[in-house]
Order: structure tokens, then C-alpha cells, then sequence
């Protein structure tokens, strides 16, 4: 008996030291997941998700027509795993909207896949629309560029049900190939963050609808959306950076060790915080540089950006400082590892930042050595995630902004034009803010950044209107490009 006891207490012992673990591990369900493969019959199979066909989801959708179109297989220029949802389509010829109703309040992911070709009399290349949800415009003016693309946004839901309206400008139509509705996790982004000018801390993220502009894996390969536990996409950072011989890729997965109470898979997966671009130093104590990175970005809004970090590079505690650069502001400044991981090497940490008002189109991110160790200089970034903020009109694009983008016909008052005029349009400057900048880039920073191979997200954000109705604002954009 006292031997089946001891089994006993050795069981719960090990259970007790293993149930942090499994629950900063534990596999996250969303309450809300709407897969609809639009312009489909069939479902059909992502990974290990299935997208559902338009007919199963109709209940969801308010149309004038129903114009299911698809292309071949071969007409699909993508090898991503989602390529199968690019060969089908739904059209509109008019406003059309999907009501999604909502299990649980909170931050969504919605995501939008495009890729045009010509079905009978529609030439999805012209099409020209807008996309809106109760609050915010998500796009305006736009039209799909020739090769598919995923546009992505996280938006915090407060309202039980979620209407997305898709309307077509003028002599136009609107389509879309897949949509995803679903749910996050609470804690994936929090309400605060670090302000870089003014330092300070930046309260209201929560408020805020966000756009993936970037998400991208430092020193390793893509990491596809089947092997992140969200779903994202992560490109390679080759593209990005301004002189590649400075930087030296490292990788050991196995080394992660994700702690209670720290960053967990959701946040990154240990494909990403297990690959590092470093400092190339070849060993000598005595340089002096920073490795940079950049992005094209969108001028007139501010930036949401997460560091990813994971010291998988050092033998030793506390050998590893460096300095984070955003443009010419200092991000982290000696930044130990070490300590914010209660002293446990390769331990994911990230860190919050939101940027000023960007007057550039383009966003650089340097990191560099710290004066607190001159022996060993060295400075690393395991990945990295850029999304747009929304403006102050409740638009992700400046199109909207300005009054150029909007939506097909339908009636807007004098009255709702009158409110439109009132925006105001986004500056262009062409100052940039690296010209400003006091740090010192070692090699031609003048290099242009190739994103031909690059995948880019071309999602958005927006923000509270305080008041005004969107649906009027949105109307009318439309009615601007008409003129």
C-alpha cells in the first residue's frame, strides 16, 4: 500500500511541476471561426482547416445577384498553402454585406483573399470596391493587384454580430475570394504599449483596428501559416535588409524554452524565436555597427510594432546588451535579455512599441551593441511585426482619407458630402526621418530593398469616429470618385 503511494505522490508531483507548462502550451479554440471559400460548392481543405462553400454559408450573405465564378488551378501564380481558396470568387454588383453573429466579444481576425481573373463578362483585374465593417472602412479604392494577396486585420468586436459590406464603385463590381472571421486570444494584444516620441507609455491599443503590414522571421526561412498555431504568415527578412553582410543568421528551434507568465506559442512560434539574425562580428571586440532593416510603409499613420527577441546565441547570463533603433528613436536602450527572463537563457520576450505619426514611406529598424559590454558587441532580433493604426476618421487608407476612395451608387445627402469635405487629407511629405537620424549605419544606407519576391500583407486599421456614422461617411467616398 505505501508502495501504491508513493507511485501516487510521485505522479501528482510531476503533474504539479508540468501544468505550467501545459498551460502556456495548451492549443488556443476560437469561440468565433468562419472559413468561407466564396464562389465555391465544396469545401475545401487548408492544412488542417476546412473552408466551408458559399451555398452552406448563404444564410450569412445579403446580395442583389449571385455570381459564383472560378478559374483553373493553373491561372493561380501562388504556391502558398491557402492557393486552392484563390480559384474561386464571389462578385457583387452591388452593396453586399455578411453578417457574421459573434460567440464571444473581442479581438478578430479577418482576413480577405484576392486574386482577379476574368469570369464571362467580368474582368476582376478593373474591379474596383470598397469593404467596411460597422466601424471602420478597410479598404477604399482598391483594386487587386495581379498576383493573390491577403489583406489582414485585427479588430476588436464589441457588438454581437459583425457586418462586413463590400460595395462596388461606380460602373464597377467587388469580389472576393475567402474570408476568415476568428476570434484571438485575449491576451495577444494588450491595451498598452511603449510610446517612442514622446517616451511614454501609449494606453488604448484596445480601441485601436490594426493592419499587418509585416510579419517577418529574422534569420530563417518562411514560417507558413500551416505552422503557426494562429494561422500567420512569417516571410524571411533577407529582402529587408540594407547591407546583408553585416548580419549573421543563427538557428537552434530546440534551444526555445517558453516560460509561465512570458511570451507563449500564440505569440510566436518557436520556429521564429528559434532563428536570430545577429551582428556579424567575426570575433572581433573592437566593431562598431548596426544591422538594419527596411520596410515600405504608409505615410500619415502611426505603426503598431512588436520585437521579438530569444537569446539562443549566448553561453553565459548577462554577456548580451544591445541597442533597438525604429528610424532615429532608440526603442531599448542596453537591453539584457537575461533580466527579463528571470535568468534563464532563450527565454521569448517581446516588446511593444508605437510609433509617431509616420511622414516617410519608409520605417528602418536597427539594432546595435551596447557600451555596457565591450568585449563581446553583439545585438540580436529573432522577428518582427508592423501593423498599421488606425487614423482619426475611422479609415485605413489615405485614399479615404482624402475623399478619393468610397463606394458604388446609392444615395448620400449634401448633407453627408458636406461631411466628407470636413476630413482631412493625409500630408505626403518626402522628408524622411533617417536623413534626422544621429545613428550611425555602417555601409550604403541608400540601398534599395527588393520586395518583388517579398510577400506583403496589405491589410489596415482605423479608428473611433465619435459619432459620426460610418455608413454615411462611407457612402459618400464613393459618390467623390465618381465626379
Amino acid at each position: 500500500m505505501m508502495l501504491d503511494l508513493r507511485k501516487h505522490g510521485l505522479f501528482v508531483c510531476v503533474l504539479y511541476m508540468l501544468l505550467p507548462l501545459l498551460c502556456f502550451c495548451a492549443t488556443f479554440v476560437p469561440s468565433d471561426n468562419y472559413l468561407i471559400d466564396c464562389g465555391s460548392t465544396t469545401t475545401t481543405s487548408v492544412g488542417n482547416r476546412n473552408f466551408t462553400s458559399d451555398n452552406f454559408n448563404k444564410k450569412l450573405l445579403s446580395t442583389q445577384q449571385e455570381i459564383l465564378a472560378s478559374t483553373s488551378s493553373k491561372s493561380v501564380s501562388s504556391d502558398a498553402d491557402e492557393s486552392p481558396l484563390y480559384q474561386t470568387a464571389r462578385i457583387f454588383t452591388g452593396s453586399s454585406k455578411y453578417t457574421f453573429p459573434i460567440n464571444q466579444q473581442g479581438r478578430h481576425w479577418i482576413r480577405f483573399y484576392f486574386f482577379p481573373f476574368i469570369y464571362d463578362r467580368y474582368n476582376l483585374n478593373a474591379a474596383k470596391f470598397s469593404v467596411a465593417t460597422q466601424t471602420f472602412v478597410l479598404l477604399s479604392g482598391f483594386t487587386a493587384p495581379k498576383n493573390p494577396v491577403m489583406k489582414e486585420y485585427s479588430i476588436n468586436v464589441t457588438t454581437d454580430t459583425l457586418v462586413i459590406t463590400f460595395n462596388p464603385f461606380d460602373n464597377s463590381v467587388a469580389f472576393v475570394n475567402a474570408i476568415e472571421v476568428v476570434s484571438m486570444p485575449d491576451d495577444l494584444i494588450v491595451n498598452e504599449a511603449s510610446s517612442l516620441s514622446p517616451a511614454s507609455t501609449y494606453s488604448g491599443l484596445v480601441n485601436q483596428a490594426l493592419e499587418t503590414v509585416w510579419r517577418v522571421n529574422m534569420g530563417g526561412p518562411v514560417v507558413s501559416s500551416g505552422q503557426d498555431p494562429l494561422h500567420r504568415t512569417w516571410v524571411s527578412d533577407q529582402k529587408f535588409l540594407l547591407q546583408s553582410s553585416l548580419a549573421n543568421d543563427f538557428s537552434n528551434v530546440a534551444a526555445v524554452e517558453y516560460v509561465s507568465g512570458g511570451a507563449t506559442q500564440n505569440t510566436a512560434p518557436s520556429s521564429v524565436y528559434g532563428t536570430v539574425a545577429q551582428m556579424n562580428t567575426s570575433g572581433d571586440p573592437n566593431v562598431n555597427f548596426n544591422v538594419t532593416w527596411q520596410f515600405d510603409m504608409e505615410a500619415g499613420f502611426q505603426y503598431f510594432v512588436r520585437a521579438h527577441f530569444c537569446d539562443i546565441v549566448s553561453k553565459v547570463l548577462n554577456e548580451l546588451y544591445f541597442n533597438v533603433y525604429i528610424d532615429s528613436l532608440a526603442a531599448a536602450k542596453d537591453l539584457d535579455l537575461s533580466s527579463q527572463s528571470n535568468n534563464v537563457l532563450a527565454v521569448p520576450y517581446y516588446k511593444d512599441l508605437v510609433t509617431p505619426l509616420a511622414d516617410s514611406n519608409k520605417l528602418r529598424v536597427s539594432i546595435g551593441p551596447s557600451t555596457l559590454n565591450k568585449d563581446n558587441p553583439n545585438a540580436i532580433l529573432n522577428g518582427l511585426e508592423i501593423m498599421k493604426m488606425n487614423n482619426s476618421i475611422g479609415s485605413l487608407s489615405a485614399d479615404a482619407a482624402s475623399g478619393a476612395g468610397g463606394i458604388s451608387s446609392g444615395s448620400s445627402s449634401s448633407k453627408e458630402k458636406e461631411e466628407v469635405g470636413k476630413t482631412k487629407a493625409v500630408k505626403d511629405m518626402d522628408s524622411s526621418i533617417c536623413q534626422r537620424s544621429n545613428i550611425a549605419y555602417n555601409g550604403n544606407q541608400d540601398e534599395n530593398v527588393s520586395s518583388a519576391s517579398a510577400v506583403q500583407f496589405e491589410a489596415s486599421a482605423v479608428d473611433d469616429l465619435s459619432g459620426v456614422s460610418m455608413s454615411r461617411v462611407f457612402s459618400q467616398l464613393v459618390k467623390s470618385e465618381g465626379r
